[in-house]
C-alpha cells in the first residue's frame, strides 16, 4: 500500500544509523586499539578517562572517554605541579591492541594520594626516541604545552607557525586540523580543511595521522596535484622557479587569455553556408569585446554568451541589409528567430571559434611558454633574462612550478561549459522520465484503491515518489571537495610553508577566500628567494597575520643539532637553533671515502642498520649522485627497501628518519644562502644516528667552528 505512512521515514532512519554506525566503526580500527591514553584524578573527586573521541554510556549518556580536543581534556596537555588546575594525579595509559599495558602516574598537587607511583620514564621521551617507520603516527599522547597552544588557536585569519628542525610542526598542524574540525565542525564539515604539503612522498607519510583521529573531512594535496587532472612530475631549477612564482605572472596569464578574446583584425568577413558574406567592423568587435568583459564571467563560461550574441548581431546586419541599400530597423523577435536558424550553419560555428575559443588552462600555458614573441607581447613587466628561463624547450612535461600557472589560467578561463550544459539536459529528461513513471505508478494505485464514494487519498505526489527513489549522496565533505572543481575550504593548512611562492599562495587563496590559515614552517630551511622572511613572503596578500613558535627540538639529537647549529650562523647568525631535549650519546661521523667506493659503503651500512634496526634509513644527496646510490641496494628484498630512502634535500623536506647518511654534500662548488638551507635540512632528518661521507671538500659551513 502507498500511502504516507512511517514506513519511508523508518527506512531513511535505519539507513542513516546503519551508516553513523560504519563511520564509528571505520574511527575504532583507525584508532588501532589505542582510543584510550590519559586518566585525569581531579581535586573534586571526579576522574576523567581522555581518549582519541569521545565516548558515552548509551543509556545514561554519562561520558565514558572524553575526546582529547574537548575543554576539559587541556589540563591533561597543561597542567604542571606549579599550576596543577585542578587536578590532583595525572596518568599515562600505555595500550597494545585493546589491552591496557601501563599506567604511568605524575602527582601534580600536594594533595594527592601518596600511593601514586613515583613517575616512570617519560611517556614524550619514549615517544620521541622510539623507531621512525614510514608512516607518521600521531602525538596526541604527548602534545606539549607549547604545541597545544598553538592548535587550540582560534581559527579566524591566518596563523604562521614558525619552529626550527624537530619542533613538531607538521604534528601541530596535523592535530590542529582535527581539533579545528572538532571545534568547527557546524562550519567545518560542510567546507572542508585542506592541508598542503611539499610533495606526494609526505602525504604518505601523514596519510594515517588524521584517519587515526578520526577525521574524514580533510582533503591532502600538494602542489604537484592541486589542480585537478593535472600533476607535475619534475622540479624546476631554482631560478626558473623563482620567476614562475612571482605575482607578475598572475597578470602574464591574464594577458595571454585576452589575447584569445577576438584575436582577429577588422573588418572580419564572414561567408556563411547560404552564400552570403557579413562584414563586421572593428568598432563592432570592440563593442563586443567590451561588452563581454563587462559580464565578469570566465573566458570559457562566456562562450555560450558570446554565441547567441554574436549570431544575433550577424543576424540584424543580414535581416536590416537583405533587398536595402541602406539598414533599417528590424524586429527583434525576428533578429532573434533568424540567429536560432544561424545556429546550424557550419561556418559560422567555425567564426565563432576563431573569434572566442574555448581553451583549456594547459593549451593557453603551454602555448605562452613555447612562443617567445607571444610571451614577450605577454610579459613587457618582464626582462629579456626573465622571459629566456621561462621558455619550454622540452616535452618533459609539467614542472611544479607550472602549477599555480595552470590554476591562475583555469581560474580566469573557467571550465568548458558544454559538458555540464549536456548533463542538466540530460538530467531534466531522466527527472521527466522518472515523475511519468511516477505518475504512472499512481494512476494505477488510484485505479485499484478507489473508495466506494469515489474519493482516494494516496498522501504522496508524483514528486515525492520520484525523489525517494533517487541516489541519497552519502560521500564525506573531502570527497565531494576532490571531485568538485572551485570548491572553496573552511580552513587551510600548509607545511613547509616557507616554500611557496608569492603564485603559488595566490592559488590557496582563490581556494580559501576567507583568508583562514595555518602556515608552519621554518624559514631558515626556505630553498627559494623569495624566502627569506614571513613578511616578505605574506604580505602583499595577507595583510595581516598572527605569529607563534615553536622552540624545542623533539626529534633531533644535541649533538646533531651542534653541528646543523653551525649551519644555521652562516644562513643567519641572528637565528638560534630550537634546544634539543635529548642526546642521543653518539657524535655524527663525518669520513672521507674515494668517490668509486661510496656505493660499498653506502650498501654495508644499509645492511648493517637492517640486521640491527626496525626502523628507517636514508640516503640523502644531490640529485645528480641519487640513481648511482640508488643501485647500490639493487639484489635487496622488498622488505628491506621499504626501510630505505634516498632522496635529495628537497625530498626530505618534512621527513625523519633513525640513521642518515649524508653523502658528498660539498658536491656543488657553488655555495650560496639556497645551498646552506638544503644543507641545514639534510643534517636535521636523524633522529638517531648521522653519517656524513665525502669524497669532495666539505661545504665551509661544516669546517668552520669544529
Amino acid at each position: 500500500m502507498l500511502r504516507e505512512t512511517g514506513d519511508a521515514v523508518e527506512l531513511w532512519d535505519r539507513d542513516a544509523r546503519a551508516d553513523h554506525h560504519r563511520k564509528q566503526l571505520s574511527r575504532f580500527e583507525n584508532a588501532g586499539g589505542g582510543l584510550l591514553f590519559g586518566h585525569l584524578d581531579m581535586a573534586d573527586g571526579s576522574e576523567w578517562f581522555i581518549g582519541r573521541m569521545g565516548l558515552f554510556d548509551p543509556e545514561s549518556r554519562d561520558p565514558l572517554l572524553v575526546d582529547w580536543r574537548a575543554p576539559l581534556s587541556r589540563s591533561f596537555y597543561t597542567a604542571t605541579p606549579l599550576h596543577p588546575d585542578g587536578v590532583d594525579v595525572r596518568s599515562t595509559v600505555g595500550t597494545r591492541g585493546w589491552r591496557v599495558s601501563s599506567v604511568v602516574p605524575e602527582e601534580l598537587s600536594l594533595t594527592a594520594s601518596r600511593d601514586a607511583a613515583p613517575m616512570g620514564p617519560s611517556a614524550l621521551m619514549a615517544a620521541v626516541s622510539q623507531h621512525r617507520t614510514d608512516r607518521m603516527t600521531d602525538i596526541v599522547a604527548t602534545i606539549q604545552g607549547e604545541q597545544d597552544r598553538i592548535i587550540r588557536a582560534e581559527l579566524r585569519g591566518a596563523l604562521v607557525v614558525q619552529g626550527g628542525p624537530g619542533t613538531g610542526k607538521t604534528a601541530v598542524a596535523l592535530h590542529r586540523a582535527a581539533y579545528v574540525l572538532y571545534e568547527h565542525r557546524d562550519r567545518l564539515s560542510r567546507e572542508g580543511v585542506l592541508i598542503v604539503g611539499p610533495n606526494p612522498d609526505f602525504l604518505r607519510y601523514i596519510s594515517e595521522v588524521l584517519p587515526s583521529l578520526g577525521e574524514d573531512s580533510v582533503v591532502l594535496t600538494s602542489l604537484h596535484t592541486l589542480l585537478p587532472g593535472v600533476v607535475a612530475h619534475r622540479e624546476d631549477e631554482r631560478d626558473v622557479a623563482e620567476v614562475k612564482g612571482r605575482l607578475d605572472l598572475a597578470k602574464v596569464v591574464e594577458n595571454a587569455v585576452r589575447r584569445r578574446e577576438i584575436p582577429v583584425r577588422a573588418p572580419y568577413v564572414i561567408t556563411l553556408e547560404s552564400d552570403q558574406t557579413v562584414r563586421i567592423d572593428g568598432r563592432d568587435l570592440a563593442a563586443l569585446r567590451t561588452r563581454m568583459r563587462r559580464t565578469r564571467k570566465s573566458h570559457n563560461e562566456s562562450r555560450p554568451t558570446f554565441e547567441r550574441v554574436f549570431r544575433e548581431l550577424v543576424a540584424r546586419q543580414l535581416l536590416s541589409t537583405a533587398g536595402r541599400s541602406v539598414e533599417v530597423d528590424v524586429d527583434p523577435e525576428d533578429i532573434a528567430d533568424f540567429a536560432d536558424e544561424l545556429a546550424l550553419d557550419d561556418r559560422l560555428a567555425a567564426a565563432i571559434d576563431e573569434l572566442w575559443p574555448i581553451v583549456s588552462p594547459e593549451d593557453l600555458v603551454d602555448e605562452l611558454l613555447r612562443d617567445p614573441k607571444l610571451l614577450a607581447a605577454c610579459a613587457p613587466m618582464l626582462d629579456d633574462a626573465d622571459r629566456a628561463l621561462l621558455v619550454r624547450t622540452s616535452e618533459e612535461g609539467w614542472s611544479v612550478s607550472d602549477i599555480p600557472l595552470l590554476d591562475e589560467a583555469a581560474a580566469l578561463l573557467g571550465e568548458d561549459p558544454r559538458p555540464a550544459m549536456r548533463a542538466r539536459a540530460r538530467e531534466r529528461a531522466e527527472r521527466e522520465r522518472e515523475l511519468e513513471y511516477a505518475q504512472g505508478v499512481l494512476d494505477l494505485y488510484t485505479d485499484t484503491t478507489t473508495d466506494d464514494d469515489g474519493s482516494e487519498d494516496t498522501g504522496v505526489s508524483a514528486e515525492q515518489l520520484a525523489a525517494r527513489q533517487r541516489f541519497d549522496d552519502r560521500s564525506t565533505v573531502a570527497e565531494r571537495a576532490e571531485s568538485e572543481s572551485g570548491w572553496t575550504y573552511g580552513h587551510v593548512i600548509v607545511d613547509e610553508a616557507q616554500e611557496l611562492t608569492p603564485l603559488a599562495l595566490r592559488a590557496l587563496v582563490r581556494r580559501c577566500p576567507s583568508r583562514s590559515f595555518t602556515l608552519v614552517g621554518d624559514i631558515n630551511q626556505s630553498s627559494a628567494a623569495h624566502g627569506s622572511d614571513w613578511d616578505t613572503l605574506l604580505r602583499p596578500q595577507l595583510r595581516s597575520y598572527r605569529r607563534e613558535d615553536l622552540t624545542v627540538n623533539y626529534r633531533t639529537p644535541s649533538e646533531v643539532m651542534d653541528l646543523a647549529a653551525r649551519v644555521l650562523a652562516h644562513i643567519d647568525p641572528r637565528q638560534s637553533a630550537p634546544t634539543s631535549i635529548r642526546s642521543a650519546g653518539e657524535e655524527p661521523e663525518i669520513r672521507r671515502v674515494g668517490y668509486d667506493a661510496m656505493g660499498e659503503e653506502i650498501r654495508v651500512r644499509a645492511d648493517r642498520f637492517l640486521e640491527g634496526s626496525e626502523g628507517t634509513f636514508a640516503v640523502i644527496a644531490d640529485a645528480e649522485l641519487l640513481p648511482r646510490l640508488r643501485s647500490a641496494i639493487d639484489g635487496m628484498g622488498e622488505s628491506d627497501r621499504k626501510r630505505l630512502w634516498f632522496g635529495s634535500p628537497r625530498d626530505a623536506k618534512g621527513l625523519e628518519f633513525d640513521e642518515v647518511v649524508l653523502v658528498e654534500p660539498g658536491w656543488r662548488s657553488e655555495r650560496g644562502v639556497a645551498e646552506s638551507r638544503e644543507l641545514y635540512v639534510a643534517l636535521t632528518r636523524a633522529t638517531q644516528r648521522l653519517a656524513i661521507l665525502h669524497s669532495t671538500p666539505l661545504p665551509t659551513e661544516l669546517t668552520s667552528g669544529a
